[in-house]
C-alpha cells in the first residue's frame, strides 16, 4: 500500500465506486478508514471490492507465509481441524462469502499459488481464527509469533483531578505483535453501519480481511481489546468459536445478554457463551451517564473469570485496571514485568491524565514490537491512533486524532437493491447430537421457528421463537437415533434446511 507523507490531510481513494458497493474508503496519511453498510454479505463485499489487493497480501504474507510457514501440509492440518471442531457463525460466514465475491468483482485474482487453487470464504474464516490456532500451530514445533499487548484504564478518583477528564474514563492500549511488513503497511479502521435490526454501529482497528474485533468500540461507547493469555489448557474441543468473533458479537449486538442495556456485560456474556481454544485476556470499558464500568475478562477453554479494579489480584492503586498477557485470577497469578512496572508507576501516583496515561504505558509497557497504539476517551469520543514503522514502534510515532461521533455519524446511502443480500442460513451444534443433549441454534437472521422432519418429510416436532433472537438453545424431544431434516424459518419468511444426526 502506498504511503503518504502528510498525516493530517484526508485523501479520498481515487477508485470508482460502483453503485452496488456499500462502502467508502478514505485515507489519513497511510491509514485507511473504510465505512461499510448494509447486511453482513454487503459489508463483506464492500471490503473485498475496495481492499482486494491488501486483503490478498495480508492473507498470503501474514497467514500463509508467516503463520503457516508456506507449508501446504500444515495448512491442510489446520484446515481440517477448523472444519471438524469450529462452529461458524452464519452471519460471519456470509460476510466472508461477500468478501470473496467483492475481491472477484474487483478483478483481482483469487488464485493462490501455494494452495494451487482459488481462495474461498472458508480460507477467510480459517485465517480469522489464527489466534485460536496459535497453540495448535506451536504444537507442530513452529516458532511463536509475538502476540503481546497491554492496556490501562483509569477513571473516578484517579482522573478527577484532571480538569479535562474530571472523573471520566480513559483507556490506552498497545497491540504488540511481530512487526510484519504486510501489517505495518496496511493499518485499517473499519466502521460498520449494519442494517440488521438487532445490531448497532461499531468500529474496529484491524487489517484487511480480518472480520473480528481485536481493538474495537461500539456506538454506545463500549470498548474491548484483546491480549493473549498465559494458560492454554483445553478440556473441550467441540463447538469452538474464534475469540475475535465472540468479542465482535458482544459489541455489535445491541443487547447481547438481553438485560435492556448495552455495556461491558454484553462483551462478557458473548465470551462466556462461546468456547475458545486459546487463553485470552479482554479489557472492556464503558461509560454511560457518568458511570464507568470496567472489567478484565480472563478466558480460556476451561472457563472465564471477571477481574475488576478492586479485586485483590488487580493490586493497582486508585481506580485503575490493567491487562497484560498473564492471568491474575483465572489461574494462579504469574509474573509479568510490564504489569509490575505499571503497578510501580501507579504506586508513585495513581492520578491520571490522558497524556500521563500514554506516557506511563510507554515507559512501563512499551515494546519494540508495538504495532498499534490506541487511546480512547468515552466521554468525548476522542480517539488517538498511531501505527508502527519498520524501525519505530507505534507508541513512539505520531498519532492521528479521530472522533468516534464523527465516524459513527457518517452518512450512508440507502442500500442498493442491485446488490442481493445473502440467503438466510443457520447452524446447529453439536451435530451429531447425543440423545437428550441441548441443541444450540444460530441464524443469520432472527429466528421464528425450528422444525424436525423425518426423511419422508413428516413433521415430528416444532418450536416457535419470539423476540428477534438469532441465537438460542433448545431441548429436543426424545427421538430414535438416526438422520433427520432440521428446518429453520426467519422473521423475514425465509427458510433453510440442514441434516441433523442423532446418536444414542
Amino acid at each position: 500500500m502506498k504511503r503518504f507523507p502528510l498525516l493530517l490531510i484526508l485523501f479520498v481513494l481515487a477508485v470508482p465506486l460502483a453503485a452496488q458497493v456499500n462502502g467508502n474508503l478514505q485515507y489519513i496519511g497511510d491509514k485507511a478508514i473504510l465505512h461499510v453498510w448494509g447486511d453482513h454479505y454487503q459489508r463483506g463485499h464492500a471490503q473485498g471490492y475496495l481492499l482486494a489487493q491488501p486483503t490478498l497480501e495480508v492473507f498470503n504474507d501474514f497467514f500463509y507465509m508467516m503463520f503457516v510457514f508456506s507449508d501446504p501440509a500444515r495448512y491442510a492440518y489446520l484446515w481440517n481441524y477448523y472444519q471438524e471442531h469450529f462452529d461458524t457463525d452464519p452471519r460471519l460466514s456470509q460476510e466472508a462469502q461477500g468478501l470473496i465475491a467483492g475481491i472477484a468483482a474487483s478483478g483481482a485474482s483469487l488464485y493462490h499459488s501455494g494452495l494451487q487453487r482459488e481462495i474461498t470464504h472458508d480460507d477467510v474464516l480459517l485465517a480469522n481464527a489464527f489466534l485460536d490456532l496459535q497453540q495448535l500451530r506451536n504444537d507442530l514445533g513452529d516458532a511463536d509469533v509475538d502476540f503481546g499487548c497491554a492496556s490501562l484504564s483509569s477513571w473516578g478518583i484517579s482522573t478527577q483531578q484532571d480538569s479535562l477528564l474530571a472523573g471520566s474514563s480513559v483507556i490506552t492500549r498497545w497491540l504488540d505483535w511481530t512487526l510484519y511488513d504486510c501489517l505495518i503497511d496496511n493499518p485499517l479502521l473499519v466502521v460498520h453501519h449494519p442494517s440488521e435490526p438487532d445490531e448497532q454501529k461499531w468500529l474496529t482497528f484491524t487489517f484487511p480481511g480480518w472480520l473480528g474485533a481485536a481493538s474495537a468500540i461500539s456506538e454506545t461507547g463500549i470498548w474491548a481489546s484483546l491480549n493473549v493469555g498465559s494458560d492454554h489448557s483445553v478440556v473441550n474441543q467441540s463447538g469452538l468459536d474464534p475469540i475475535f468473533f465472540d468479542i465482535r458479537r458482544g459489541l455489535e449486538r445491541t443487547d447481547f445478554n438481553g438485560d435492556g442495556s448495552s455495556n461491558i456485560m454484553d462483551v462478557c456474556a458473548a465470551i462466556q457463551a462461546g468456547n475458545n481454544l486459546t487463553g485470552t485476556i479482554i479489557h472492556s470499558l464503558s461509560e454511560n451517564a457518568g458511570q464507568t464500568l470496567a472489567v478484565v475478562i480472563e478466558n480460556n477453554n476451561t472457563g472465564t473469570a471477571l477481574r475488576y479494579h478492586d479485586d485483590p489480584n488487580s493490586n493497582l492503586a486508585g481506580q485503575n485496571l490493567a491487562a497484560t498477557n498473564h492471568f491474575r485470577l483465572l489461574t494462579f497469578p504469574s509474573c509479568c514485568t510490564r504489569y509490575a512496572n505499571i503497578t510501580d508507576s501507579l504506586n508513585v501516583s495513581h492520578h491520571i491524565t490522558a497524556k500521563r496515561q500514554w506516557s506511563l504505558m510507554s515507559g512501563a509497557a512499551g515494546q519494540d514490537t508495538n504495532l498499534t497504539a490506541l487511546q480512547y476517551t468515552p466521554s468525548t469520543g476522542s480517539i488517538l491512533w498511531a501505527g508502527a514503522m519498520v524501525s519505530l514502534p507505534a507508541y513512539q510515532n505520531a498519532a492521528i486524532h479521530l472522533s468516534a461521533s464523527d465516524l459513527f455519524s457518517f452518512s450512508t446511502p440507502v442500500a442498493d437493491a442491485n446488490l442481493p443480500s445473502a440467503p438466510f442460513t443457520f447452524s446447529c451444534a453439536p451435530n451429531p447430537l447425543a440423545t437428550a443433549q441441548a441443541l444450540k441454534l444460530r441464524g443469520s437472521q432472527p429466528l421464528v421457528s425450528f422444525t424436525i422432519y423425518n426423511l419422508r418429510g413428516q413433521k415430528l416436532w416444532e418450536q416457535s421463537f419470539s423476540g428477534n433472537r438469532t441465537e438460542t438453545e433448545i431441548s429436543l424431544p426424545t427421538l430414535p437415533s438416526g438422520l433427520y431434516l432440521a428446518r429453520a424459518q426467519s422473521a423475514a419468511g425465509a427458510s433453510a434446511q440442514r441434516k441433523l444426526l442423532i446418536w444414542p
